[in-house]
């Protein structure tokens, strides 16, 4: 299978996509002008100007968004913010800029023709990672450049913005059409799944804030895959690293209802720290039922809270749990003790419900019974 689906990216099939002759000669000379310093005369990255960092070889696929004319056209015009690529909107017209982009093009490798059935990636006995641009959750949401699908073998896909590491939906069907592979990373992933839940409307808030309420940003540094998928990321704070994070999603079915957990594993990176979680429990709806008492779990004991909450769309049981001694609750807020010799494990979830009563909430309270 592996074969399968690496065989089309590296079968050397050429779209011709050369400008004319004329027009050829014409981009050439924008590209000496504009280009060649830093990216050099044959693109090979090897130009004259000292950089702080190797300019991008097209000729090795060295494209960062994508080696697609509109993806290069895009790039051209606006430049990378943070990079020494400056934009080329003001200084050459649109026709140019539009050249320039065709001519980079035949600078790299060729442009792989993929077939339709080896773009469909499928989840079986182990979960799948994918990155690329996604699209759109829907009316007023926005494309993520850099997104993340976790595809388990439950059926279940979970979608992520990679910029802060915020969980956006969970997907249910099939995993992932990989249509970026006509433009190698030009065009959007395709998630093949119906959005079954929307997490906080498809536009998260930050969990994780200092005790002054300074937001805690989250930096992805990789991805695991074995018998679960899961993700590494520090917590940083003008450019310091405050914790780090071991995060792993998983499908929770419960007699009631099938929902999510998200299981995170915290540990201090430097000093002792406490750091403020944003209470998931809270938000706008109908509070139906609060549960704010100690259960024991494996011999561990656990302090769990949970909430229900009707909105006009939907029913859903939200739930946080920390170990008893971490972590102390004010106002709808966690404060959360860490330290670099003990990890803290957090549990965030929800699970969408089809009604609350009290046959419902008696199977919830005897998941946490001692065990």
């Amino acid at each position: 299978m592996r074969a399968r689906l690496l065989g089309p990216l590296l079968a050397a099939t050429c779209l011709a996509l050369a400008p004319g002759a004329q027009d050829l000669e014409r981009a050439k000379k924008l590209f000496l002008t504009n280009c060649a310093t830093c990216h050099g005369e044959t693109g090979d990255g090897k130009g004259t100007t000292q950089l702080d960092r190797p300019a991008r070889s097209f000729q090795d696929g060295g494209f960062s968004f994508g080696n697609t004319p509109e993806a290069l056209f895009k790039t051209i015009s606006t430049g990378i913010p943070g990079s020494p690529m400056a934009g080329f909107d003001s200084s050459l017209s649109e026709e140019e800029r539009r050249l320039l982009a065709d001519y980079v093009v035949t600078l790299g490798p060729p442009i792989t023709e993929v077939k339709e059935e080896d773009m469909i990636l499928v989840v079986k006995d182990k979960p799948l990672v994918v990155r690329g641009l996604l699209p759109s959750l829907g009316e007023g949401l926005p494309t993520h450049p850099r997104g993340l699908l976790i595809g388990d073998p439950s059926g279940i896909t979970f979608e992520y913005r990679v910029d802060d590491v915020r969980l956006l939906a969970l997907r249910q069907g099939g995993f992932v059409k990989r249509s970026d592979w006509t433009g190698r990373g030009g065009t959007s992933l395709e998630p093949l799944g119906k959005v079954v839940h929307l997490v906080e409307g498809g536009k998260p808030e930050p969990l994780f804030t200092t005790l002054a309420g300074q937001p805690l940003t989250a930096r992805l540094s990789g991805t695991r895959i074995k018998e679960v998928g899961a993700l590494d990321y520090h917590l940083v704070l003008d450019k310091r690293e405050v914790a780090h994070v071991d995060e792993v999603p998983a499908v929770w079915s419960l007699e009631f209802g099938t929902g999510y957990v998200r299981a995170m594993e915290l540990v201090a990176t430097g000093a002792e720290a406490k750091i403020l979680m944003r209470d998931p429990t809270q938000g706008p709806g109908d509070e139906l039922y609060m549960s704010d008492q100690a259960f024991e779990l494996f011999s561990s004991n656990l302090r769990v809270i949970a909430s229900v909450r009707k909105t006009a769309s939907s029913l859903e049981l939200r739930f946080v749990s920390v170990p008893e001694g971490s972590w102390s609750r004010k106002n709808g807020v966690l404060s959360i003790e860490l330290d670099p010799k003990r990890r803290v494990s957090v549990g965030v979830g929800a699970v969408p419900l089809s009604e609350w009563n009290d046959a419902v909430k008696k199977q919830w309270e005897s998941m946490w019974e001692s065990k």
